[in-house]
C-alpha cells in the first residue's frame, strides 16, 4: 500500500492494485479494440466538473489535468495514470449499421435545395462494432473507496448509449496482489511511450488533445521490459 496526500484537502489515499469490473445489462456495448475506453478518461470526464467548468477548448489549447484517486506513472519527461484500458469478459461480436436516409415523399415539405453529403439532410450508412457480454474489465493502482464513489455516478459506457447500449447495471472492485494497470504478461494494458510506436498520442486524458503527443505503443503489443522496470521504478 502507498498514501498519498489529496491535492488541497490534505486528505490521504490509500493506494492498491484492483480490479474494476463494470457488470452490464446484456444488450451489448460499442466497443473498438483498435481504440478501447480507458479508465482514466472516465475518470477525468466525471471529475473534471470538481476544478473547472466546461469550457470548450481546442485540439491546440492546453488542457487542464484533472486531479484523479489513482498512483502516476513517469517515463522521462513525460508522465500518466496507472489505469488500464478497458476488456470485454467472455463475448461474442457483430457489426450493425447506423443509417440514415432522406425521405423523399417529404421534398416538398423542404425549402431550397437538399444536400444529402452534409448539414441536416446528410445521408450516412456506418458501420459500429458491437461487443455483446455481460461485463467490461479494467485495472489500476489507485484507492478503492474513492475509485468506486466516482464510478458510481457512471451509467453507460460507449457509444449510442441513448438506446439502451453499454448499459451499466453493477459495479465491483476487487483488490487484487498484481499491478495491472500498465502491464500485463509483458503485454501493454494501455497506451505508453514506445520510440517506434506507430500511434501519436497523448499518455492521459483528453487523449483528442495535441499538446504532450508522443508515440505509443498499441494496447496489447510487447513492452519492453526495461521500460516496464524504468516506469515502475518512477511511479
Amino acid at each position: 500500500m502507498k498514501f498519498e496526500k489529496d491535492g488541497k484537502k490534505g486528505i490521504e489515499m490509500e493506494f492498491g492494485n484492483l480490479q474494476i469490473i463494470f457488470h452490464l445489462n446484456g444488450e451489448g456495448v460499442y466497443y473498438d479494440p483498435a481504440e478501447p475506453l480507458h479508465l482514466d478518461a472516465l475518470l477525468a470526464w466525471i471529475l473534471i466538473g470538481k476544478y473547472i467548468k466546461f469550457d470548450c477548448i481546442g485540439k491546440s489549447d492546453v488542457p487542464f489535468d484533472t486531479p484523479l484517486p489513482v498512483e502516476k506513472w513517469k517515463l522521462n519527461r513525460y508522465w500518466g495514470w496507472k489505469t488500464s484500458a478497458l476488456f470485454p469478459g467472455s463475448y461474442f461480436e457483430s457489426i450493425q449499421y447506423w443509417r440514415k436516409k432522406f425521405r423523399q415523399d417529404k421534398i416538398e415539405y423542404m425549402k431550397g435545395s437538399v444536400n444529402l453529403k452534409q448539414g441536416r439532410y446528410r445521408e450516412y450508412n456506418t458501420p459500429i462494432r458491437l461487443i455483446v457480454t455481460d461485463k467490461m474489465i479494467a485495472y489500476c493502482n489507485g484507492d478503492l473507496k474513492k475509485v468506486k464513489k466516482v464510478l458510481r455516478k457512471l451509467k453507460y459506457l460507449g457509444k449510442k448509449t441513448a438506446y439502451g447500449k453499454g448499459k451499466i447495471i453493477g459495479l465491483e472492485i476487487i483488490e487484487i496482489p498484481e499491478d495491472y494497470s500498465i502491464v500485463k504478461d509483458g503485454k501493454a494494458m494501455r497506451w505508453l511511450p514506445k520510440k517506434n510506436g506507430i500511434r501519436l498520442c497523448r499518455c492521459r486524458p483528453p487523449y483528442w488533445n495535441r499538446i504532450d503527443r508522443i508515440n505509443c505503443c498499441e494496447v496489447g503489443d510487447k513492452y519492453n521490459e526495461e521500460l516496464i522496470q524504468e516506469i515502475e521504478n518512477a511511479g
